[in-house]
């Protein structure tokens, strides 16, 4: 007979080999993957796709700046032909500096006069020309306008400041812009004839009287046939 000890021992054995290699061959699950985080990286790059996208597509607005003024328009007068003509060919007021250069005084009123023009005058700005209010010009002293200036015009010191509308004096301003500046304050709401009877009211004949001299003693005049 034969004992059941033994038996029994090799099937315990065998069941353990057999229980060891179904372990060592079962196939591993996958670790689950978690679609949360997929979500959030795509999420994350679609939206900064987007913007860098609508970056793109915006339009770089330049920068705003200032305009520029770039040259004031003062007219050089040398001489009573070059003063008439000027005044005749427009109808806007005008306003004259007599200056020296080396004149301290006509340095300081001469930033004025061109702070006055800038505001009001001709000017260039970002290289386009500007139509001012009121027009400028500047008569140097020296040795060539002298006779011109103290003896035509009868201006005994510089700086001096005048104001003209046509040929019609308008203001003898003396050698500061404060008065020039009430005056183009008080004719601002003036038209037309009313400006010109004002200039008028206010000539003192002196530059009228010398274009009327200078027209009669022209050699045209004196040769023209009645």
């Amino acid at each position: 007979m034969i004992s059941s000890t033994p038996i029994l021992f090799i099937v315990l054995c065998l069941s353990a080999i057999l229980s060891v290699e179904v372990v060592a061959f079962a196939p591993t699950a996958p670790a689950p993957v978690s679609t949360t985080s997929i979500n959030y990286q795509s999420t994350t790059i679609q939206t900064q796709t987007q913007t860098q996208l609508q970056l793109k597509k915006q339009p770089v607005q330049a920068p705003i700046r200032p305009s520029k003024i770039n040259k004031i328009i003062v007219e050089e007068i040398t001489s009573l032909n070059e003063l008439k003509y000027f005044l005749e060919e427009d109808e806007r007021p005008v306003v004259i500096k007599f200056y020296a250069k080396w004149c301290k005084k006509c340095q300081l009123v001469g930033r004025q006069f061109d702070r006055l023009a800038m505001e009001l005058g001709d000017r260039i700005v970002d290289q386009q020309l500007i139509d001012g209010d009121v027009r400028f010009a500047q008569v140097e002293y020296n040795p060539k306008s002298q006779a011109f200036i103290t003896e035509e015009l009868q201006i005994q010191g510089v700086p001096t400041i005048q104001m003209y509308v046509g040929t019609n004096k308008l203001l003898e301003g003396g050698s500061t812009i404060k008065k020039t500046r009430t005056e183009l304050t008080l004719i601002e709401g003036l038209n037309r004839e009313g400006l010109l009877q004002r200039a008028e009211d206010a000539d003192d004949g002196v530059l009228t009287g010398l274009i009327e001299e200078s027209f009669y003693d022209s050699p045209d005049f004196l040769n023209e046939e009645w």
